[in-house]
């Protein structure tokens, strides 16, 4: 006969263990469709704001990577420009960008990395 500990732990198991429901893929598909279409419009809408805020110069030599949960990360194609992107965003860019994005934007992450100019 088990002891009370292990009915206890059994008892656990069988209340905290969910059974793995399988779900058919057509079932998944809306879901993963919505979730999508809001990140590219999260996404899209950023970098349009990001395109009109930032300096040309600044602008030409960085690209928006990608949004996820309120923050977004640039690549700057140099560590003086990831630098500049840096103090600007400090003096005053990152409230803006915030004020005319409807996506909430926590923070923007400055990374450098290979920037393609947007003639190629």
């Amino acid at each position: 006969m088990p002891s009370a500990t292990t009915r206890h732990i059994e008892q656990l198991r069988a209340w905290r263990n969910r059974t793995p429901q399988a779900k058919a893929f057509g079932d998944v598909v809306p879901g993963l469709q919505r979730q999508l279409r809001r990140t590219q419009r999260q996404v899209g809408e950023f970098a349009e704001v990001w395109n009109d805020l930032v300096p040309p110069p600044l602008r030409d030599r960085s690209r928006v990577d990608f949004m996820r949960s309120g923050t977004a990360r640039v690549t700057a194609e140099s560590s003086a420009i990831a630098f500049q992107l840096d103090r600007a965003l400090r003096s005053g860019l990152l409230r803006e960008l915030r004020a005319s994005c409807n996506a909430p934007i926590t923070r923007v992450d400055v990374r450098v990395g290979l920037v393609q100019s947007h003639n190629e």
